[in-house]
């Protein structure tokens, strides 16, 4: 019988009533990242554990398109030296449903990038392009959204000495980022 009870109640909780993106509807949500990574050569041995966390704003300007802001922080300890990042911007994102409560989201963002480690700080441009984004609405008010491939390009330039840094990231599920969103 409580089988049968469970069994009905997630029936119902799977069957309720989910709206299309649609124009003016708004939500607030964020990430959480974590990736980890590791080099062996000889007798060195390097392992880096990275967390990322984004609150976000979006707002459906049109039925399936979406702009919205970003605050991102992330945070990598490695050999007793640790990188803050902060990075805030717009993104761009189109929604294309893939099934009933599935949808590709792919999506564009283009950003302020600061970056300090060992007393030195850098400022600069990030960009980020999402190709591997899902979402998936389990109700009209909640979503869950997964990245699992995207294409990150970060430029900073160091105060105080005459260096640039220049990163390319390609993420191919090693890393991928979870979301919570809460539509209004």
């Amino acid at each position: 019988m409580k089988k049968l009870l469970c069994c009905a109640l997630f029936a119902i909780a799977s069957c309720s009533i989910v709206s299309a993106q649609e124009k003016g509807e708004m939500y607030v949500g964020g990430i959480l990242g974590v990736s980890t990574s590791s080099f062996g050569a000889d007798d060195t041995s390097i392992s880096n554990t990275y967390f990322r966390f984004a609150p976000e704003f979006g707002y459906f300007v049109r039925d399936n398109l979406r702009v919205g802001g970003l605050l991102g922080y992330s945070i990598a300890p490695l050999e007793g030296r640790t990188t803050h990042t902060l990075t805030i911007g717009p993104n761009v994102a189109y929604y294309v449903k893939v099934c009933d409560r599935i949808y590709y989201v792919p999506e564009v963002g283009l950003g302020f990038a600061y970056a300090s480690f060992d007393g030195t700080s850098g400022y600069g441009l990030a960009t980020e392009f999402k190709f591997g984004a899902f979402e998936y609405r389990h109700s009209e008010k909640w979503s869950l959204a997964l990245n699992l491939m995207s294409l990150d390009y970060t430029t900073l330039s160091f105060s105080g000495e005459n260096a640039t840094s220049n990163e390319v990231n390609f993420q191919l599920g090693i890393s991928p980022t979870v979301g919570v969103k809460f539509y209004f």
